[in-house]
């Protein structure tokens, strides 16, 4: 039932995200082709139609994850990496060319039903959770009514073990993870726990909606994803029984981001090839753009922290 409902819903992401042909005015510049960081990805969707009117260059976006970003960049199949984590140290030692440069702060929020009427978990909470400590929401939530037996059981998702966030939440809770195979799951457990893992599963996609999609369907799930990505859905249907918790008590809004108050954040990179002076230039051109204040407000508007890059 799950991995049909993650289909169905990946199947509307998919629709909703299909592509024109470029305006017939687009000069003979080569497009400039970007892939990596989903999380990424929604940031440059935000502002690519101006960077396309002014540059009058066509920008190809692909979401397919931080890994694949990387190993892209890294092997000069794409312009621009993108990437929501640092690279590894053997990433580093692999792809010593590769240069990374941050150009903002963006948070990471769980969200669950408004029908569990939870405002805001603790760290400790959300990493039993995700470690299968607990079963049920009554257990965390005594004032949680289910409406059966199912809606009662937690209802674990996780963005795909490819992206950069998944990294951040094994980093943020302190969990490792095992893979199960011929299966769109995965087991979690505390970090440097020599016991078993837990039997509960938790069910990964690769977008956004598709998290929105299934919380706003089921009220015993709970996932999380990129608030800079989440507030371009903020007020409109797709998200209005969809609550974003706090954690530690500590709500997600751009002034605790800032301060530091939240703590559950990551940084979005762009990944330069240095030996590729193609790569390089496109980078230059892609960063000089996002020092427009137009542009920066834009950014700001849909709560990403701009870094400055000299």
């Amino acid at each position: 039932m799950i991995k049909n409902l993650i289909l169905a819903v990946s199947v509307l992401v998919s629709a909703s995200n299909v592509t024109t042909a470029p305006p017939s005015n687009f000069s003979d510049h080569k497009p400039i082709l970007v892939g990596g960081s989903s999380s990424v990805s929604q940031l440059l969707e935000i502002v690519k139609p101006e960077f396309e009117k002014q540059t009058n260059t066509l920008m190809q976006v692909r979401s397919m994850g931080s890994d694949k970003g990387i190993k892209a960049i890294g092997q000069n199949i794409i312009d621009i990496g993108t990437s929501s984590r640092y690279l590894t140290h053997e990433e580093q030692a692999l792809y010593p060319q590769i240069r990374q440069v941050v150009i903002a702060q963006d948070a990471l929020v769980f969200f669950t039903n408004k029908k569990n009427k939870i405002d805001s978990l603790s760290v400790q909470q959300l990493t039993d959770i995700y470690a299968g400590k607990y079963k049920t929401w009554q257990e965390i939530n005594p004032n949680y009514t289910p409406q059966s037996e199912r809606d009662n059981k937690i209802l674990l998702f996780s963005k795909a073990y490819n992206h950069g966030t998944f990294d951040v939440l094994l980093e943020f809770l302190n969990l490792g993870y095992m893979k199960i195979p011929s299966n769109n799951t995965i087991k979690l457990k505390y970090a440097g726990n020599r016991g078993l893992f837990p039997k509960t599963e938790v069910h990964m996609y690769d977008e956004f909606n598709q998290a929105l999609g299934i919380v706003q369907r089921m009220p015993n799930a709970i996932a999380f994803d990129s608030y800079g990505a989440v507030s371009k859905m903020l007020g409109s249907k797709k998200i209005n029984k969809v609550n974003l918790l706090g954690i530690d008590g500590v709500a997600v809004n751009d002034a605790t981001i800032k301060s530091g108050e939240y703590t559950f954040v990551r940084p979005l990179i762009l990944l330069v090839n240095s030996q590729s002076e193609r790569s390089v230039e496109q980078v230059e051109l892609l960063l000089n753009f996002l020092k427009k204040d137009t542009i920066k407000t834009a950014l700001t508007e849909h709560h990403y922290s701009l870094v400055e890059n000299n």
